[in-house]
Order: C-alpha cells, then sequence, then structure tokens
C-alpha cells in the first residue's frame, strides 16, 4: 500500500513538471506510469524521471494512438537535448514539420 501510494506521489509531481504528459497520454497516463515505476526508482529528478518515462513509452511502441506518438516524440526530443531546443513559434512548427514529414521517426 505504501508503494502505491509513494508512486502515486511520484506520478502526481511528475505530471506537474511535465504536465503535457497526461495531456497527450489521457486516462492511461497513471497506469502506465504505474508500469514504468515498478521496479524503477528514481534518479536524477522528476525532469529526468519524466524524460525516461516518455523514453521507455516510445521504446516500447507506446502509445499506440500513433498522433499520441507522434506528439510524445516530439515532446522527448525538444526536451533530451543537451541542451533545450529553440522555442520561438516559427522553430516550433518547423520541427513539427520536419516530424510530419519523417512520419514521426
Amino acid at each position: 500500500m505504501q508503494s502505491a501510494a509513494l508512486t502515486a506521489k511520484r506520478a502526481s509531481v511528475v505530471a506537474k513538471v511535465a504536465p503535457e504528459l497526461p495531456e497527450i497520454l489521457g486516462t492511461g497516463y497513471r497506469p502506465a506510469f504505474a508500469r514504468y515505476a515498478d521496479g524503477r526508482p528514481m534518479t536524477g529528478g522528476y525532469r529526468r524521471d519524466a524524460l525516461s518515462f516518455a523514453e521507455h513509452l516510445l521504446a516500447d511502441g507506446r502509445p499506440e494512438n500513433a498522433a499520441a506518438r507522434r506528439r510524445l516524440t516530439l515532446w522527448w526530443q525538444e526536451r533530451s537535448g543537451p541542451a533545450p531546443l529553440p522555442s520561438h513559434p516559427a522553430a516550433r512548427l518547423a520541427r513539427r514539420v520536419r516530424l510530419a514529414l519523417s512520419g514521426g521517426r
């Protein structure tokens, strides 16, 4: 019971640090996070945990919905590099166009 409570708290904090994740995953966010967190202690803080969670989902070919997977891929790409990508609207649009043209890969 204590483990489930700690996992729920961890999921809540990750959702605050990365609010796009529950938005992208919808009602599947909490169950997916619980599966990810089971046996994976958090290392490196909540931001790193959010990135690792997204990496885990993408490596498993999830989410199954292709549009959600593309959004999650873009979210991860924008945040996983050594420095944040430019956030100017034109730069974000260019990344989305490249992602769409590449078929989400």
